[in-house]
């Protein structure tokens, strides 16, 4: 069930011995049916009180404060915020209350604007890629290997394209990559799985805390890279990249930056495949832009490749006439 403020205060004070709320305001969130309310303290403390509306919101809600509890004992500690205390519910579940997140909620315009959070961002993902995967699976992380994940991609696009909804030239594209077996033997690495911008937040040009790791899985680590490689500017995806790598312990994958590139391409087919499943044509129409525009890309880089080629035979034929002029005259 839902909850006004003065529920969600009372929660909080139940769950927080000797906090006495004073004031409480809702705080919107990507969760369905996942109430969540910050409350100011007599005392100054602000804290988050999260209280599940619907079983699977509790279920979601119990997955991501395991993985958060197990990630405190990692390097992660100083980016997760806390949970303060625990409340049972009437009507099953519990509620949690957290410490508020450092910071504010995290824009890509931050990014662009600042190399020093783009590289503190690389630095934490490669902390995250760096979780050991005992400590993940120990708190009920899901594994998957390379081939389930692969099949995963191989599948959706497949249903797309028998749809009608790819262009001849993503087609070819979406298929010479997954055809490519080198570009998906990877070793899977524990990742968070759903970050955005309502995950991260940012204290001056510091990433500051991450949350909602509800959706971590044992995967693929360019899953996590590939929405930034998508949406910021190369030079500002390089400065992050470079951090990344330079905070691994060990090499990258080779081709990482490739797989992410394609995993930001393949969630336009899952956006257009979540579109078609419940009949949205907004949805539908707003991925089927995104793979026009994809598909004109590809059509400016196959003309650019043509005349490159072109200018390429021309040099050659007017470097032999002139060599052939030489010796005549000679």
């Amino acid at each position: 069930m839902h909850r006004n403020s003065y529920s969600m205060a009372a929660l909080a004070a139940a769950a927080v011995p000797g906090l006495a709320p004073v004031r409480t305001s809702s705080i919107a969130t990507p969760v369905e049916d996942l109430d969540v309310a910050g409350v100011v303290a007599e005392d100054g403390r602000r804290v988050l009180v999260h209280s599940p509306a619907t079983t699977a919101a509790g279920i979601h809600l119990e997955r991501d404060l395991r993985v958060a509890d197990a990630l405190t004992g990692t390097p992660l500690k100083a980016v997760i915020p806390p949970v303060l205390g625990y409340v049972k519910l009437p009507e099953g579940g519990r509620s949690a209350v957290t410490e508020v997140p450092v910071g504010r909620p995290l824009m890509l315009d931050d990014l662009q604007d600042s190399e020093e959070l783009a590289r503190s961002l690389g630095q934490v993902l490669a902390r995250i890629h760096t979780v050991p995967r005992y400590a993940a699976e120990s708190a009920g992380v899901e594994s998957f290997t390379p081939e389930v994940l692969h099949a995963r991609h191989r599948a959706r696009i497949d249903k797309v394209h028998a749809a009608g909804h790819l262009p001849a030239a993503v087609a070819q594209r979406w298929d010479a990559l997954l055809t490519d077996q080198e570009l998906w033997d990877f070793t899977p690495q524990f990742i968070h799985g759903d970050l955005s911008e309502e995950s991260l937040f940012v204290s001056g040009r510091r990433l500051s805390a991450v949350r909602d790791w509800s959706s971590s899985i044992v995967g693929d680590p360019a899953a996590d890279l590939a929405w930034l490689i998508s949406s910021l500017d190369p030079e500002r995806f390089d400065a992050l990249y470079a951090a990344y790598r330079e905070e691994l312990p060990t090499s990258s994958h080779p081709r990482l930056m490739e797989r992410a590139q394609a995993l930001g391409e393949f969630a336009v087919a899952e956006w257009l495949e979540h579109g078609l499943e419940i009949e949205d044509e907004d949805i539908v129409a707003d991925a089927r832009g995104m793979i026009a525009d994809l598909d004109a890309d590809l059509a400016q880089i196959a003309r650019e490749e043509a005349e490159r080629t072109y200018d390429e035979m021309n040099a050659h034929e007017d470097g032999g006439r002139s060599a052939d002029s030489a010796r005549s005259e000679a």
